[in-house]
């Protein structure tokens, strides 16, 4: 079997010894453990310089939302369990003049992810999935080289799943799409981004939990924590608090609403909506290591499998990890997520005890940045540099 760019793929005995032989480098190593736990130590600022920097992120996100001309914005902070900053700026719908609240409704797009991973372990540690299991054991109706694919690969973004398909339609009518579509790269060999791999490793817990995705979800984080006003745009559009989607061409052009993207296509990849309120809690549930195992928090935040070629892979489970030279050099567990009308940003620090959550309905770079910034700010006193898209962006002409 060759890939698509013509690559004969590893044997279905290789895939399988290489997920069971697999060592765990990269960030779970002593020296790593060393680096984050001399970063942990260093003095907090005092209560005086912590004000100046909480006035100064207040200062720049007004400044950059008149600048880049974004319609609502809700940032929040928390550190050690507590609420350090939370502000909503902005209007959640512009021809209604409704302004954006802490309750709020955004999409959050692929910070899904880390709530489909964060499931998936929690029924790794229940004994109902085992992530070196190939995914034809937990889902239906694969065919070719995908029925063998560890699910632990898949989950790290490395099974080489095509990060696009011949078209989007939605996810239980899609196999037969993919099972038609080469695998981009050999299993294993390299990181690649792919919305696809999250649909299946949704797929594998619905099929291990007996229950649907979202219900899922739901007994896992969502009930456990109190996160009442998270599901998809779709099931929240009823209590009205659902945010106006926007789109100005990626800064090209005119402020206009556009729809959010259905969540029967983005599934397990992209599907959730929540508020500021409610990823308060789910961030600090996480950092209060509520919901997994010890070990499972491991997999979670540090240990990600290194790939053939000997680099390191720094994603898996919903969550690009590792040192954060801009902060100083503390281990950061993040990622964000953007469709039409949707710029979410999830920023976690363990050995602080600390977490930001920004929520917008616009997306575009210049978005982004600002959580970004708030956080370097948070952590240095200064804006910083701006930083790369953590994640490729595939934009729909039209579609923004």
């Amino acid at each position: 079997m060759k890939t698509a760019n013509g690559k004969r793929a590893i044997s279905l005995f290789s895939i399988a010894l290489a997920a069971t032989a697999i060592t765990w480098g990269g960030f779970s190593s002593e020296k790593a453990h060393a680096q984050r736990t001399a970063a942990a130590q260093r003095p907090e600022p005092s209560a005086a310089e912590m004000a100046n920097r909480l006035a100064a992120i207040d200062a720049m996100v007004i400044k950059r939302m008149q600048m880049f001309n974004v319609p609502a914005y809700v940032l929040a902070i928390v550190k050690d369990g507590q609420i350090v900053f939370q502000k909503a700026y902005g209007y959640a719908d512009l021809e209604k003049n409704i302004p954006a609240t802490t309750d709020t409704v955004f999409g959050l797009a692929s910070v899904t992810k880390s709530f489909t991973g964060v499931t998936l372990l929690s029924l790794v540690d229940k004994g109902l999935v085992n992530l070196d299991d190939p995914l034809d054991k937990y889902v239906d109706g694969l065919e070719g080289p995908y029925r063998k694919l560890p699910v632990r690969l898949v989950a790290s973004m490395a099974a080489g799943v095509p990060s696009q398909l011949s078209r989007e339609i939605a996810w239980d009518k899609e196999l037969e799409i993919l099972n038609s579509t080469p695998l981009a790269s050999e299993p294993g060999s390299q990181y690649l981004y792919s919305n696809f791999s999250y649909r299946l490793v949704g797929s594998v817990i619905a099929k291990a939990s007996g229950k649907h995705y979202l219900e899922a979800v739901k007994e896992t984080i969502l009930q456990p924590l109190g996160m009442s006003s998270t599901a998809t745009t779709v099931i929240m559009e009823p209590t009205g608090r659902v945010a106006q989607a926007y789109g100005d061409g990626q800064g090209q052009g005119t402020l206009h609403p556009v729809s959010y993207k259905n969540p029967a296509v983005t599934t397990a990849a992209g599907m959730l909506a929540s508020t500021s309120n409610d990823m308060i809690k789910y961030a600090n549930g996480l950092l209060s290591r509520q919901i997994l195992s010890p070990r499972a928090y491991q997999l979670l935040w540090y240990e990600r499998p290194p790939l053939s070629t000997g680099e390191p892979n720094r994603w898996a489970f919903g969550f690009a990890a590792g040192p954060n030279q801009a902060i100083g050099g503390f281990h950061q567990v993040s990622w964000n997520g953007g469709t039409p009308g949707v710029a979410s940003l999830l920023v976690l620090v363990p050995e602080k005890n600390y977490g930001l959550v920004a929520l917008s309905n616009l997306r575009k770079h210049d978005v982004y940045e600002i959580g970004k910034t708030a956080h370097r700010i948070f952590f240095t006193g200064a804006e910083g540099q701006p930083e790369p898209p953590a994640q490729p962006q595939v934009i729909v002409p039209g579609e923004d």
